[in-house]
């Protein structure tokens, strides 16, 4: 039992690590790389995307949460944070920017979205950790 937990535990850490490296690393700047789309456009399209990633990444850490030892809870608490900051004290600001841009207006420059990549690598780093833990942990009790 305990070894199955761990397997599944680090099943989800390394969908949640996935998942985040494959829509902020990958997808989020590719789009912009689309010809003749208009950037208001793929702005619209990165705000839903954000959404629709923040609640797949919430679902995750609940079920992480729920299959968690005591020592691993603490790691997943920490990324809770970071993606809490995130939403409550980055998004907000970087969500009018992007909608001055819609409106056609250049924002000034910032390093709003230089604190986000960094928040995104932390919680990155720490869901590979817990993979990485959890399935030697799988091992050890083989």
């Amino acid at each position: 039992m305990a070894q199955t937990r761990s397997i599944w535990f680090g099943a989800l850490a390394s969908m949640a690590a996935g998942i985040l490296f494959a829509l902020s690393f990958i997808a989020t700047p590719v789009k912009f790389l689309a010809a003749n789309v208009p950037t208001a456009e793929l702005l619209a399209v990165g705000r839903v995307t954000f959404r629709a990633s923040l609640l797949v990444e919430l679902i995750l850490l609940a079920v992480l949460l729920i299959l968690a030892r005591r020592r691993m809870r603490y790691a997943l608490c920490v990324v809770a944070t970071i993606l809490a900051l995130q939403w409550l004290a980055l998004m907000p600001l970087l969500d009018a920017r992007t909608l001055a841009t819609m409106a056609g207006n250049a924002p000034p420059p910032s390093f709003l979205h230089l604190y986000w990549i960094i928040a995104d690598l932390l919680r990155l780093a720490l869901y590979l950790i817990l993979a990485t833990l959890s399935f030697r942990e799988a091992l050890r009790l083989e």
